[in-house]
Order: structure tokens, then sequence, then C-alpha cells
């Protein structure tokens, strides 16, 4: 049975009052997850013996169908689309293969491209008692030496591995594009509205936004996933740009890849970040001896 016909034949059984009102509905999926709460409890309590555990959860979740069937049926919500969005949604950012690579960049002048694959030498060295880092493209330093700008040591002067994260995972970094003088002036809107600085404020301020809350998740240094509300907080702030297109779970593994990247420059103070975009891959390796 689809899910819209069971939503039109349990229409019969609504013998609300009020059609319009979501109160009902709503405080009916409040009771009967209460009450499948309460069926595990009676088998913590009971333990083995409580054979009819099984019978009653399907007797729960029917329950729970009916008012979700009812509420979309107030909102004039068809099921089947919600399901189908549903799973749309649980496969961007829970799936477990990121398609293929986005290429923004193509079709322009090699000299306005990223490289499918370079690699980053990331130095450090103390001046005026501050900790700093210079990144380097080969024998070329690229940006200015960076200290944490911050009164307590947080080794934020390595940000530069989240910006390179995004350009390895999602083909994308306004940043690193700026840096690397790789913008694309072929097209002078490209240019302004994606390679601008609005775009590279953007950017900076969403490295700086996902670090604060890393810092309360040990810098991802346990976790496999990382928050649904963070993953749409990010969609929101890139909504206007090119990188809008990129599926929840490509952000996800630019994440917590650019950050297995990070602690390894914190912990070698330094080191050679290695970048395939076509592999939607960044690695850390330490600088040899």
């Amino acid at each position: 049975m689809k899910f819209s016909e069971y939503q039109s034949k349990s229409a019969v059984t609504d013998i609300r009052p009020d059609k319009t009102d979501i109160a009902y509905p709503l405080l009916g999926l409040a009771g009967e997850v209460g009450s499948l709460v309460a069926e595990y409890k009676k088998r913590l309590r009971t333990g083995r013996g409580y054979y009819g555990f099984e019978d009653e959860v399907k007797e729960e979740l029917g329950d729970l169908l009916w008012y979700v069937a009812a509420l979309a049926r107030t909102m004039n919500i068809d099921l089947d689309s919600v399901a189908e969005a549903n799973i749309r949604k649980i496969s961007t950012a829970w799936g477990v293969e990121l398609p293929p690579p986005r290429v923004y960049d193509a079709g322009y002048p090699p000299e306005q491209r990223f490289p499918r694959q370079f690699e980053v030498l990331f130095t450090t060295y103390e001046r005026d008692g501050l900790p700093r880092v210079s990144i380097y493209l080969g024998d070329q330093a690229i940006g200015d030496p960076l200290d944490d700008n911050v009164y307590d040591e947080d080794h934020y002067r390595f940000h530069d591995a989240f910006h390179l994260a995004h350009v390895a995972v999602l083909g994308w970094s306004p940043v690193i594009r700026s840096l690397m003088k790789r913008k694309r002036k072929a097209n002078p809107e490209v240019d302004r509205v994606e390679d601008g600085a609005r775009a590279v404020f953007t950017e900076e301020g969403l490295v700086a936004f996902v670090f604060s809350i890393a810092a309360n998740e040990g810098y991802f240094q346990e976790s496999e996933r990382v928050d649904w509300d963070l993953l749409k907080t990010i969609q929101r702030i890139t909504k206007n740009l090119e990188v809008a297109d990129q599926p929840l779970l490509a952000w996800q593994t630019a994440i917590l890849k650019g950050y297995s990247v990070w602690r390894g420059l914190c912990e070698h103070n330094g080191g050679i970040v290695t970048l395939d975009l076509d592999k939607r891959d960044i690695r850390f390796k330490p600088r040899p001896a």
C-alpha cells in the first residue's frame, strides 16, 4: 500500500469535528510516542518474559501512522511526496558515496583553474613571541603569514587547511582561488560574484563559524558525522553561490577531512597537505626530516 492510499483510506475514520485543527493529530503523535516508550520500559522491567513487545510496537507504529496521515491531510500535504522528499534529503546527507566531483572552473584558461592534484606546504616560525604559519605552493608563498589572532592559542593559524578541504572535496574556495591568483577573470560576472570579496568573506565567516562549533565537539576527532543543523546552516549561508548545488554529504566530508588535516598540522607543527580533486580527497603528511 502506498502512503497516499493509506492517507485516503484512513480519512474515513477521522471523526474530528474540525478537520482544520492540527492540535489533535499533534497531540496524538506525542501520545503514541509516549506509548512506545512505555512499552519499552515494560520490556526492560519484564525482560525476556515479555513476549508481546513486537506486536505492541507494530500497533503503536500503526497509530503513529494514522496521526501522521491526519496531520498531512490537515496541512494538504501528500504523504508520498513527503516520503520521496525525505529519501532525497537523507541521501544527500547520509549517503555512503559522493557523486562525481563538480568542476566549477571547467572551460577556463589553465591559469584560472585549480590544479586537479597539488601539494601545499605549511611552515611555522616564531616572531614577536607569536607562533606563525606561512603556506607555499611549490616555492611560492601564497597569502600572508598568520598567527592565531586570539588571546589564547587555538591553532587557528592552520585554518587554511579548511579552505583547502573545500577545494579538494567541493572544487570550490574563493579564498584559495584568490590566494593562488586563479580568479576566473575570463568571465567578469563570475569573477565579480563567485570569486569576489563577498564570496571570500562568506567562506571566511563560514570557516570561523564551523570552528566555533568544532571547539565544543573535540574538533570532530571522534566524529563520523556532522550535526544536521550545522550542515543545513552551511547550506543556507552558501545558497546564492555556485557551491549551493553540493549535497550535504559533500560538506560533511569536507569538514571531517579538513579537520583531520588540521589536527595533523597542529600535532606536527606544520607539514604537507596533498589534494586530489578528482578523488575529492585531501590528506596530511609530515614534512620530511
